[in-house]
């Protein structure tokens, strides 16, 4: 994972492929730990959709783009003044300004 981030409604991940898990296989079993989870503290009902939105990177470059975009959403969304505020987002790789 390169970077996250939890938003009031949804919530963004950068993932790279991997060998031994498919996005499709990936996704659905974040939602379903995540869903049991929540149902583990007292959560009731579903709140994931049953689809997804998804976009591969192609070009050199872009990853950085992309990781700032979901780290500058809580931003965007006036959440928070600047991306460092917002408690429910990180990166694992060097952040570009």
């Amino acid at each position: 994972m390169y970077a996250f981030c939890v938003m009031p409604d949804h919530v963004h991940l950068v993932v790279s492929p991997s060998a031994r898990c498919d996005l499709v296989t990936f996704v659905g079993q974040f939602k379903n730990l995540s869903q049991r989870a929540a149902w583990t503290l007292g959560i009731e009902g579903a709140f994931w959709q049953a689809g997804f939105w998804d976009h591969f990177v192609r070009r050199d470059g872009e990853l950085l783009s992309v990781i700032d975009y979901v780290l500058d959403n809580p931003v965007r969304a006036g959440l928070v003044a600047t991306r460092d505020a917002y408690p429910f987002a990180g990166a694992s790789v060097p952040e570009t300004d």
